[in-house]
């Protein structure tokens, strides 16, 4: 790992990182807060809000991390030193994991937090396996984004593949989340996005159902950075 690297991505993804971050646990603490808004916690903010804000983060540092260098010459700089591009990559997953294990580990603290204030009633580990839920699909959107930014050497490229794809996903389950509201025939539509794999409703009744599905979250995020990271070595760049 390039600690030079790590701290230049840092630098130039905090902004983004802390706003995305501070939005959500102001969100989650207001809604926990409330006892009139408690009951919207799971679908509302769980189902449909956490996802959506995630991908900004997700979709605007994604996109920097190797194909916005490349497309901006930085990274021809950072190749000048004595650092191999599979440690440029691995640096720069570091960093995106690591980022969002951190954001979701905040959200957790203040649900628990504000929830023994509030006495709000969720149990503890509900809350914590919402916020293990919701960072499985983070990771599985980093990764596709990760991936389109490994592979193209343009932004607008890794944008138009891996952040439309993502920006599809989360379309497709706020559509497809009004089939909850009594809105008939959209219940396909939820199917068809990886979010749906992220089962809330299971696990704030307290079930397993919801486990095996983030296997395959797991499976995707695991994949795309993979596939990001050996067409980044592997590629030709515009040095």
């Amino acid at each position: 790992m390039s600690f030079p690297l790590l701290k230049q991505t840092f630098k130039s993804n905090f902004a983004v990182w802390g706003l995305v971050t501070l939005v959500m646990n102001i969100i989650l603490g207001q809604l926990i807060m409330m006892k009139q808004t408690q009951a919207i916690v799971g679908p509302m903010f769980y189902g449909m809000l956490v996802s959506t804000i995630i991908a900004l983060f997700v979709v605007i540092s994604g996109n920097k991390l190797l194909a916005g260098q490349v497309d901006q010459g930085s990274m021809a700089y950072i190749l000048t030193a004595p650092i191999k591009r599979s440690t440029v990559a691995l640096t720069q997953i570091f960093y995106f994991v690591g980022s969002l294990i951190v954001t979701f580990g905040l959200l957790t603290a203040t649900g628990l937090v504000v929830n023994n204030l509030a006495d709000a009633g969720f149990h503890s580990q509900v809350i914590v396996d919402l916020n293990l839920g919701a960072l499985l699909v983070a990771l599985a959107f980093a990764g596709i984004m990760f991936a389109a930014s490994g592979i193209f050497n343009l932004s607008k490229f890794a944008f138009s593949t891996g952040g439309l794809l993502v920006i599809t996903f989360i379309l497709l389950a706020i559509i497809g989340s009004f089939a909850d509201y009594g809105v008939k025939g959209l219940e396909s539509i939820q199917h068809l996005t990886i979010v749906s794999l992220f089962d809330y409703k299971n696990i704030m009744v307290e079930g397993v159902k919801w486990l095996p599905k983030l296997v395959f979250l797991g499976g995707i995020a695991a994949t795309t950075f993979g596939i990001g990271t050996i067409a980044f070595v592997k590629k030709d760049l515009p040095l």
